[in-house]
């Protein structure tokens, strides 16, 4: 039977219907369309706070929901607007079709608790992947198309189908798939290092892609295009599987630090995220103490709650987490004193200005106290000379992360640095300088 849903359940919930059509769609070959649906010069608009909108809004939800197939969704959103998802698109002419029949539908009037209406509906469409491959961007072009639609005084504008962005993201995701089988993806790792002992305390893996063809390709390269696509869950898992086996070959030569790892609000949506990484750490033999995991600002508000009960569930493996790129988000410190986090990282943007930016200064400084008064660890990376890391010291700031300590390296490479410099937990005192950069070849 078609999904319906009420306005009561808002476009979070229809965004998220929209986002989990994606990614099934992104493992097959047939689209996603989003209609968004309004109507003009109702009395009693849609999804409005009374007894008789919710029922003329139900009444033209029934209504449409006879125009379409089991597998389709329609929503009344909390805008006054009404949300078709059709999924398993196989021909990019019938997302017209459907708009056709849409409309055919609203010729007839519609019967409310004390009138009879004429429905004037205007239609804005989106699809996946010619318009966007984001749930977000389905829905802002839809929200657009809708928009002109209704300055042009038309009930819609006609879809016409795209097919080279389609192919050329088919053969992307073809291929970073592969990348992912076929072991072409390698890690490297860059040093977090105490600003009181002059330690390494762990390392920061950093995927890489060895791309047959092109050589080497920078995270910030493809990591959106797996996040939009999907292909984040098993490429994070694959991280996470090569982290922990570095971790306990560190650890075997009795090199005690621990390893942290990005997750993605992609990650964090999955439920069976905290299972996964109980398994992982099983099969690695790693103590979960040492694994900690990075999450941004972004993801969790995206779903505080949500996410909120997923981390919880992990933290209680002994999982540490730190809150990455912190500072640049607007809504964490809402949320702070209820994560169980247990560092913070200050974003790179804030910290390489400290120097000749008072606001920057201001901006670390604070951050660095909030932290500290929370009983957080606080993290700064983007440390790029020994003025900024001076400047961190004085603030307190726990630890540091940057290309002045060390570009991130490969493993054999990352080794050397901890051979040299030493942990926490061995023998050697041997310290990194403050007057300039280890004399090491990480850079």
């Amino acid at each position: 039977m078609t999904q319906i849903s009420t306005a009561s359940e808002g476009n979070a919930e229809f965004a998220l219907q929209v986002r989990q059509a994606i990614q099934l769609a992104m493992y097959g070959t047939t689209q996603v369309a989003v209609l968004l649906i309004k109507f003009d010069e109702l009395k009693h608009p849609l999804g409005a706070d009374s007894q008789t909108s919710t029922s003329f809004g139900n009444a033209i939800v029934l209504r449409i929901r006879n125009g379409l197939r089991e597998s389709d969704t329609v929503s009344l959103l909390g805008n006054g607007q009404i949300g078709v998802l059709l999924r398993l698109v196989q021909n990019p002419q019938d997302i017209n079709l459907v708009i056709t029949r849409l409309l055919t539908q609203h010729i007839e009037p519609a019967q409310t608790n004390d009138e009879v209406v004429a429905l004037a509906p205007r239609i804005g469409v989106g699809v996946f992947p010619d318009h966007s491959e984001t749930a977000n961007g389905l829905l802002d072009r839809a929200r657009n198309d809708l928009a002109q639609a209704i300055a042009a005084d038309k009930t819609h504008n006609v879809y016409i189908p795209q097919t080279k962005g389609r192919i050329a993201s088919r053969l992307w995701m073809k291929e970073l798939r592969q990348a992912i089988v076929k072991d072409q993806l390698f890690l490297t790792f860059q040093p977090k290092v105490s600003l009181s002992r002059q330690q390494v305390t762990g390392f920061e893996a950093l995927v890489r892609w060895q791309h047959p063809e092109h050589g080497i390709i920078m995270p910030d390269q493809f990591i959106p295009f797996a996040e939009r696509t999907g292909l984040i869950i098993p490429m994070t898992l694959w991280v996470l599987q090569r982290a922990l086996q570095q971790c306990r070959a560190w650890n075997e030569s009795h090199l005690d630090l621990s390893i942290a790892v990005n997750l993605s609000m992609w990650n964090l949506e999955a439920q069976e995220l905290p299972e996964q990484i109980e398994a992982l750490l099983r099969d690695s033999g790693v103590a979960p103490k040492n694994l900690e995991l990075e999450i941004t600002e972004s993801s969790i508000m995206n779903d505080p709650e949500r996410v909120i009960r997923t981390l919880k569930k992990i933290r209680e493996l002994g999982v540490g987490f730190s809150i990455d790129d912190f500072g640049t988000g607007y809504s964490s410190f809402a949320y702070l004193t209820k994560l169980p986090v247990s560092s913070i990282k200050i974003d790179k943007s804030f910290v390489k200005n400290i120097e000749a930016d008072r606001d920057s200064s201001v901006v670390v400084k604070s951050i660095i106290d909030l932290g500290h008064n929370l009983g957080l660890k606080v993290v700064a990376e983007g440390v790029e000379n020994v003025q900024t890391m001076e400047l961190l010291r004085n603030f307190q700031c726990d630890e540091v992360q940057g290309y002045y300590l060390s570009r991130p390296v490969n493993a054999d490479m990352a080794t050397k640095f901890l051979l040299e410099y030493g942990t926490a937990a061995t023998d050697r005192q041997t310290t990194i300088p403050v007057d300039r950069p280890p004399a090491n070849p990480l850079h």
